[in-house]
């Protein structure tokens, strides 16, 4: 099934990016951190914003968030344009850790290409790209 492989190449990348990214000296990093980290814009993002994204409620999205933010890696500031909600950013350990991680990303994806080509490997993401395009034509998951 397409969701398994899915899940299981997502876990093992995510296994592995989490074991260098831990090597370059960022030890607190966890792997379940990529769930948001990626989705945060470099101006900050609102936590309503995040659980869109991300596909789950703003409960869920502070929980994980707490834990981010006590690692150090992203700080809470009050929304300029509601008082009520808040914008998470990242520090500047975070952004650093944001530039390991992409590179890191790209040896893995280097890595992948070696193992299946790079023919193969552009065409697996442009095949995915297409299929998100036609399910998720906004970016963003909508919890329902």
């Amino acid at each position: 099934m397409l969701l398994r492989l899915l899940f299981r190449t997502t876990h093992s990348m995510n296994a592995e990016m989490t074991r260098r990214i831990r090597a370059l000296g960022h030890d607190g990093f966890q792997p379940h951190f990529t769930t948001l980290l990626g989705h945060i814009d470099t101006e900050g993002t609102s936590v309503t914003t995040l659980a869109a994204r991300v596909g789950t409620s703003r409960q869920a999205v502070s929980q994980i968030a707490r834990t981010i933010e006590n690692a150090g890696i992203v700080e809470r500031s009050p929304d300029p344009a509601d008082g009520r909600a808040v914008i998470l950013r990242h520090t500047d350990a975070g952004r650093r850790l944001l530039l390991d991680a992409i590179d890191v990303m790209s040896s893995i994806e280097g890595e992948y290409a070696g193992l299946i080509g790079g023919h193969d490997l552009a065409e697996l993401k442009r095949i995915l790209g297409r299929l998100l395009d036609a399910i998720d034509p906004r970016g963003g998951l909508e919890v329902t």
